[in-house]
């Protein structure tokens, strides 16, 4: 079988190293998370939070220092989409080198990181496979093509290399053409600029049960990046047969739900509003469901944007829009977090390359396909097996056509050599300590006492957010399962609130923002005044009473 990676050198951190050339299968991803819990065991902790229908564990590492849960959290999760590899062991290198730098484990003083780095161990699985194809779905059986038959039309190795990639077959009836800047590449031929298509292009396979449709009912069964409960796209293939039907998705959003301190979430997946904002349409948030980010959170979105570019000096990403479905949506529009989706590497758009022959720089122009974009770059970088050589086969439903097979090889797109992102994953922990630095800060301040008479006391208070974001998002405000943020007097028996309330609560405050509390409180000694939530971690100051 073909390697797709070539790959030497150790992927190494200091205080650890691992020995690994190639993206890790579920045992490997397990080894590496309980090697990490044993040796840093003060600042992790590594659970199982459910299995996948394969019987896999989807693990979830916490890493704090003191108590995790009274702090604020960022949650990054990983490996939703099983042919997105790479936000695995992104997640995976930022976990370990996070705890073994005494310089960057200081965030884990005042912050919490919650990272759950496979979400689909199933799917993920398919790469280490004897044949090795781009699989989203989990192990779970299902009917697609609703024959009352399972996995009877999955993927076949016509040119017997290991791995499935596409069928160009020649036929007047195609809308393909061979790219004219790439003759390796497919694209959809113009009608505007006078093309005609010449070839059908189908993945690599036959139509094993003669329903007219090639491997449309494979192995691999729900795409969890498909089974959120935010914009559920039914009836479509890969989705399940509803929302958060699977055990993966349940288990994911009962640990969101049930983890309060989560203050923004972060997906490692083939969807991207991080490099680039989501704009702000307003005919979307006057919808009875709302269908687009609110306003506030739009300029939250654009801060955090030009936070990511200027932090991880990454340009030119792709346009890889929200899927119906996936797990970062509903964390925005149900859980109401802020939520914020990056393949954390892409390849970079080449300008030039070398020709070794004459050894001087050739000038290309980049190109806006990104399907030549990446071979472009494959090529600057030397890498071997990234691309299939189109060959001729033949294909018993096209016995009288010519059948090419080739294409770019499963996984590679989206993932390179794992010695890219080293670096990649040391360009996302500037970015998060960044961010944590502009998280919210709940203080009292402006403290004032006041003597109204004999044994009776006027406090007055200023509860302001210091911090460079919000104390939550707006669409939160919405959300019940987003905790208010909460000013409360605390006293003692011997003391009587006779003026003010006792709970204050109120919604997000946005950065800068202050809020003014006063009681008039009768009896002598202190009192204590407690602000903030769950996301933003409460704020305690002692007041002595006149």
């Amino acid at each position: 079988m073909k390697k797709i990676f070539i790959l030497a050198g150790l992927l190494a951190f200091s205080g650890c190293a691992f020995a690994q050339s190639s993206y890790p299968n579920h045992a490997q991803l397990s080894t590496r998370l309980k090697t990490l819990s044993s040796k840093y065991a003060t600042t992790t902790k590594l659970e199982s939070i459910g299995k996948s229908k394969g019987g896999k564990d989807l693990f979830a590492i916490t890493l704090s220092k003191g108590d995790a849960s009274a702090k604020p959290a960022i949650a990054i999760l990983a490996g939703a989409d099983g042919a997105h590899l790479a936000g695995t062991e992104v997640a995976l290198q930022l976990a370990e080198k996070l705890v073994a730098s005494d310089s960057l484990a200081k965030i884990l003083e005042t912050k919490t990181f919650y990272i759950i780095p496979s979400i689909n161990p199933d799917a993920q699985e398919q790469f280490s496979a004897k044949l090795k194809f781009e699989r989203s779905g989990n192990d779970v059986d299902t009917d697609d093509d609703r024959d009352g038959r399972l996995n009877e039309d999955p993927f076949e190795d016509l040119n017997n290399d290991g791995q499935i990639t596409w069928m160009r077959i020649e036929d007047p009836s195609g809308t393909f053409i061979i790219s004219k800047e790439d003759p390796r590449v497919m694209v959809k031929a113009d009608p505007s600029k006078g093309e005609v298509g010449k070839y059908i292009l189908l993945s690599e396979g036959i139509d094993n049960d003669k329903d007219g449709v090639f491997n449309e009912d494979g192995v691999g069964g729900v795409n969890i990046d498909k089974n959120g409960t935010y914009d559920y796209p039914f009836f479509t293939q890969g989705s399940g047969e509803y929302a958060a039907s699977e055990s993966e998705t349940k288990a994911l959003l009962d640990f969101l739900y049930t983890t309060k301190n989560i203050y923004a979430v972060f997906t490692f997946g083939p969807a991207n509003n991080l490099s680039e904002a989501t704009k702000f349409d307003k005919s979307k948030t006057l919808k009875r469901i709302v269908t687009g980010i609110l306003e506030k959170d739009t300029s939250v979105g654009e801060q955090i944007s030009k936070l990511y570019n200027a932090q991880t000096g990454l340009k030119d990403a792709p346009a890889m829009p929200q899927t119906k479905g996936n797990l970062s949506q509903t964390a925005y529009y149900h859980y109401g977090r802020l939520s914020f989706s990056t393949p954390t590497w892409w390849a970079p758009k080449v300008s030039a390359t070398k020709d070794s022959t004459k050894k001087e720089i050739k000038e290309v122009k980049a190109s806006d396909n990104e399907d030549i974009r990446f071979l472009k770059w494959a090529d600057a970088q030397q890498l071997k097996g990234s691309f299939v050589a189109w060959q001729k086969i033949n294909h018993p439903d096209f016995p009288n056509q010519t059948v090419e097979v080739g294409g770019i090889a499963p996984y590679a797109k989206l993932n390179p050599p794992i010695s890219y992102l080293n670096e990649a994953t040391d360009k996302h922990i500037k970015f998060f300590k960044a961010f944590a630095s502009q998280m919210p800060d709940v203080q009292i301040l402006n403290i004032k006492t006041e003597s109204v008479s004999a044994g009776l006391t006027r406090v007055t208070v200023q509860v302001t957010n210091k911090g460079l974001l919000p104390t939550g998002s707006e669409i939160g405000d919405r959300v019940r399962w987003v905790q208010k943020v909460r000013t409360e007097v605390k006293t003692s028996s011997a003391q009587t609130i006779i003026s003010g309330k006792k709970v204050n609560l109120r919604g997000a405050m946005s950065a800068g923002e202050s809020q003014e509390y006063s009681w008039l409180i009768s009896g002598s000694g202190s009192i204590t005044i407690e602000a903030g939530n769950a996301m933003t971690g409460i704020k305690t100051v002692s007041v002595a009473l006149k």
